[in-house]
Parts: structure tokens; sequence; C-alpha cells
């Protein structure tokens, strides 16, 4: 055995177990990441749904039979006579 031998298997040791401290770091990110990656999906769907429920919402409210009586019962508002209606006739 020369004497640069022992230094070698030092270095090749070393190197070994760094790349075993790289290979855990980056296991541990991975999950990290993977577990973050989950709640934001979870998030989506959350307000994927509440947003698919504010549009069904929407679309209840905006009918013409629930304006009408919303404008009938709060506003106490009616249909015009039909003598007070004025057509206005363009050239």
């Amino acid at each position: 055995m020369s004497r640069g031998t022992p230094w070698v298997v030092v270095i090749l040791a070393l190197a070994v177990v760094g790349s075993g401290i790289g290979v855990v770091y980056s296991k541990y990110l991975s999950r990290k990441h993977f577990v973050q990656l989950q709640s934001l999906r979870t998030e989506r769907d959350k307000a994927q749904i509440r947003w698919n429920r504010l549009q069904l919402e929407e679309s209840t409210l905006a009918t013409y039979s629930k304006v009408e009586g919303d404008a009938r019962d709060r506003l106490d508002m009616r249909p015009p006579h039909p003598s007070d209606v004025i057509v206005l006739k363009t050239r």
C-alpha cells in the first residue's frame, strides 16, 4: 500500500456519507412538498365546491320569478297600467 491510499479511502468514505445525507435530505424535501401539494389540492377542491354552490345560488336568485316576487313584496312595485305606458317611436 502506498502512502496516498489511506487519504483516498477517507475521501471516498466522506463522499459516500455526504451523498447519503444528500439522499435523505432530498427525500425529506420531497415528502414535505408532497404534503404541501396535498393540502393545496384539498383547499382547491373546497374552493371549487364553494364556487359551484355560489353559482347555483346566483342562478336561483336571478330567476325572473324571484326578482319579480322581491319587487312586489319588498319594494311594493307593480306593473304599469296600460294607460301609463308611453311608446316612443324612432325615425
